[in-house]
């Protein structure tokens, strides 16, 4: 029996973090990842990532699009340098917290409050791009936080991806509503008459059960305040 030859698998993508900033030779480049970096977020908090282009981000700095792929050689590259520049945004304190519960829950905020001010954000992180060396100082920080947890590695990692994902599209959702001119309180109100007539139809028992037990409305912020705290207790670090 004769085994048939399998083509080569495609090499994988190499990652920016694995390209040099700039080259050995030649002249000194004018500009800079962290120049182009805060240039493209400029333009997507100006018009989302509709407006995110190779050649708008190098029209803002005053070079050739083609020179811009000397930087960054794909799209791909040019999300990944935002998506850390972003990261960037983060506080941390300058020593290990005294309550780890409570960092988290301050960690979740941080995260929200960033996807509102950039709330395209949370379509650029859609894609599992590798995590630059911002990236990575939160990925470091909040393994800490999870370092009494009685959960393995992958659990840990499971923990965070859940939080800071809900984080995320919760700032995300605010900042888009902002942009809106739409309160959260009017986004509430309008799916809470969307349920009411859902309940009134009687096709929908169970709803209907829910509403009718329904405890006091709360605002946005107690809301993510207890999603938080709910994600955190299931991942066991409530003690």
């Amino acid at each position: 029996m004769t085994g048939t030859t399998q083509p080569p698998a495609d090499p994988p993508p190499v990652s920016l973090w694995e390209l040099p900033e700039r080259g050995a030779r030649g002249p000194k480049p004018r500009h800079d990842r962290a120049a182009i970096a805060a240039a493209a977020v400029r333009i997507a908090d100006a018009d989302g990532l509709e407006g995110l282009t190779m050649r708008r981000v190098a029209n803002e700095l005053g070079m050739a699009t083609m020179t811009l792929y000397n930087y960054l050689p794909t799209k791909d590259h040019l999300a990944q340098l935002v998506i850390d520049e972003l990261a960037a945004e983060y506080v941390y304190p300058p020593g290990p917290p005294a309550d780890q519960r409570a960092a988290v829950a301050g960690l979740a905020r941080q995260a929200r409050e960033i996807a509102r001010r950039h709330p395209w954000l949370a379509r650029l992180t859609q894609l599992p791009y590798p995590p630059g060396p911002n990236g990575l100082r939160y990925l470091d920080y909040f393994l800490g936080l999870l370092d009494g947890a009685s959960l393995d590695t992958g659990a840990k990692l499971e923990v965070i991806a859940l939080i800071s994902g809900f984080a995320t599209m919760y700032g995300a959702l605010q900042g888009t509503l902002d942009q809106q001119g739409v309160t959260g309180g009017q986004h509430a109100a309008m799916h809470a008459r969307a349920f009411a007539r859902a309940a009134a139809s009687g096709r929908y028992p169970n709803l209907a059960t829910a509403l009718a037990t329904a405890g006091p409305a709360r605002g946005e912020d107690a809301i993510f305040e207890s999603s938080v705290m709910h994600l955190i207790e299931a991942a066991r670090l409530a003690g």
